[in-house]
């Protein structure tokens, strides 16, 4: 669940095991102590105003107010007895909200999500992932809510723990659509996964520079290796987001960003159709090559996003977008002898730099049907008003769902009977750095929390497209993604036998109109970040 890379390639939400986009993200959401800590650690922390400021002095006058938050994965085992353990402590510090949570399976979540949007279904808040449906998509649909008041009146604690940078990438015209989650670097998103231990089991060196020394190396692993044979898990969210951030750093044009799948936002300030690149073709080029030596599953185009988290989960593999979650205790199932160090994060080009692509990988929206906006923003008021409120309701309740090994640190307690960890709510979804504790997990995976003060912001790092405008066009062109760009992309077909109706398919779509509208709207953003 991360880009959820940071990925979270988690995010873009490839296993229950990887926090990209993208957070990875996966399970109910990183339940398995993928926690982590490289914020302050001592902001907001033992505020004795914390929680006094946590109802912004209004809530004592209202009735108390249920609110309906709607997140992807299963319920935990210890959700019921956590949210009781929440309500609770909200109303013991004069905030007349309580929060219960609908969980939607991953393998249905969009098509499950947008019925509930498009039937009115009674519900309050949902998590955003921008590296799989992008904010500015649920704007265009009027699905979610500008909650600019609200955070004004009821947010300041929101607002001292997320930085206005932060927020500039979900605000447009003056109008706040989301709140972000604030929980990793996101410079880490073009990072990509070793795993050192299998492929040195089976002599393969696990240090690559080239996308093409990395085809080599999992070719070695598939031919040494017995079956099932280790594949690279692809999911087809990335294809209609980001593409494969770890590839971009190949490129001379490189940094650039890709959104909607669609626009390729340059360096220069440039919007080009990503599909009609020389990068492009190039990592289309390296995914067929994959595919046709078997390295991917034959059935990518196929696999539900459960599926490849499944798989993904099982550490089958020599190299992984995005980073990993795994325990200790994982390892010991999935990859029997394999240490929490046995696993590295690397990049190509790693002289080309770092760069934040984007301020706002997952956030947390109100939905544009919901009754209580204000006690939404109440509600994560109270969640970000101190170390106590959030530990609550992240990790639950001490003892029973998870230890403190120390100051900002902590290790999930297993259910006995299926061995998941019990920990009831996920960082990528609705974490801070300035709060969160690393848990018992894979030790690459902690330069997440670590801020890299190399970085630079993209030069569109705050900007988030307003679709309202092309609202058709877009929808049609992601029709034509799934149809025919997918399968040139992830490599079932090959580049050159179908490029050329592909991109006829895309014209008449309207991409043009799409792209135009992206140049316009991104030259206002620097325009007015100029001044």
């Amino acid at each position: 669940m991360r880009r959820k890379s940071a990925y979270m390639l988690a995010a873009a939400v490839l296993s229950a095991a990887l926090l990209a986009g993208c957070g990875n993200n996966g399970g109910n959401a990183g339940n398995s102590g993928n926690a982590g800590n490289a914020g302050n650690s001592g902001s907001g922390s033992g505020n004795a105003n914390a929680n006094a400021d946590a109802g912004s002095g209004n809530a004592a006058k209202q009735d108390v107010v249920t609110i309906k938050y709607v997140i992807p994965g299963t319920e935990p085992a210890s959700w019921k007895e956590v949210r009781d353990a929440v309500n609770k402590k909200l109303l013991a510090d004069g905030v007349n909200v309580q929060i219960d949570e609908q969980y939607i399976d991953w393998a249905a979540w969009d098509q499950k999500l947008n019925l509930m949007l498009s039937t009115g279904a009674d519900f309050d808040m949902f998590q955003v992932m921008n590296d799989v449906v992008s904010l500015s998509n649920y704007i265009a649909r009027g699905a979610v809510k500008d909650i600019s008041a609200e955070l004004n009146e009821y947010g300041s604690n929101i607002k001292t723990a997320i930085s206005d940078d932060i927020f500039n990438a979900v605000t447009k015209d003056g109008k706040i659509y989301g709140i972000p989650a604030n929980w990793m670097e996101p410079a880490v998103v073009d990072l990509f996964t070793s795993n050192d231990f299998l492929l040195k089991k089976y002599g393969i060196d696990s240090k690559v520079a080239t996308p093409q020394e990395m085809l080599d190396a999992m070719a070695q692993l598939y031919d040494k290796a017995p079956a099932p044979k280790p594949q690279f898990p692809f999911t087809l969210s990335n294809v209609s987001a980001t593409g494969m951030d770890f590839l971009h750093r190949t490129f001379d044009s490189f940094p650039f960003d890709v959104r909607d799948g669609i626009a390729m936002i340059n360096n220069d300030g440039t919007v080009k159709d990503w599909v009609d690149t020389d990068e492009f073709k190039q990592e289309s080029a390296f995914f067929r090559q994959a595919y046709e030596k078997k390295l991917i599953n034959p059935d990518v185009l196929t696999l539900k996003q459960d599926q490849v988290q499944k798989e993904a989960g099982k550490m089958n593999w020599g190299f992984e977008m995005g980073t990993l979650a795994n325990t200790q205790a994982a390892l010991d199932k999935d990859l029997p002898g394999a240490k929490l160090g046995d696993f590295s994060l690397q990049e190509f080009n790693p002289e080309k730099g770092h760069y934040r692509f984007t301020n706002a990988k997952n956030l947390n929206v109100v939905a544009a049907n919901s009754k209580h906006p204000d006690a939404v923003i109440q509600f994560l008021n109270w969640l970000y008003a101190n170390q106590d409120n959030y530990d609550l309701f992240m990790y639950g309740i001490e003892g029973k769902t998870y230890k403190k090994t120390g100051d900002k640190s902590m290790e999930a307690i297993l259910d006995p009977k299926t061995q998941a960890s019990l920990i009831p709510n996920a960082d990528w979804m609705i974490g801070n750095l300035n709060f969160i504790r690393v848990g018992d997990i894979v030790t690459a995976t902690r330069k997440l929390y670590e801020p890299d003060k190399d970085a630079k912001n993209f030069i569109s790092s705050g900007f988030f497209f307003d679709a309202t405008p092309v609202k058709t066009e877009l929808g049609n062109v992601k029709a034509v993604i799934t149809s025919d760009i997918a399968p040139i992309y992830a490599g079932v077909v090959d580049y050159d036998g179908h490029i050329a109706q592909a991109q006829q398919k895309l014209k008449a779509a309207g991409v043009d109109k799409v792209i135009a509208e992206y140049q316009k709207q991104l030259d206002a953003y620097l325009a007015g970040a100029a001044k």
